[in-house]
């Protein structure tokens, strides 16, 4: 009775080790970049943040 258990218990572990991995690189691979919602503005996306320049001389 519980070799059958720990059997099935060890399955779906597998099962889930392999299957969540795969689905989280999927949805990282097919999110949207623009927005949805047509309302909501483009922002345009820039390399790097321009910081002020605070060098002491």
């Amino acid at each position: 009775m519980i070799r059958g258990s720990r059997k099935r218990h060890r399955i779906i572990w597998l099962v889930l080790a392999v299957l969540l991995p795969v689905l989280f690189a999927a949805g990282l691979l097919l999110r949207h970049e623009d927005p949805v919602n047509i309302e909501i503005p483009k922002v345009e996306r820039t390399s790097a943040p321009q910081e002020a320049s605070t060098q002491n001389e």
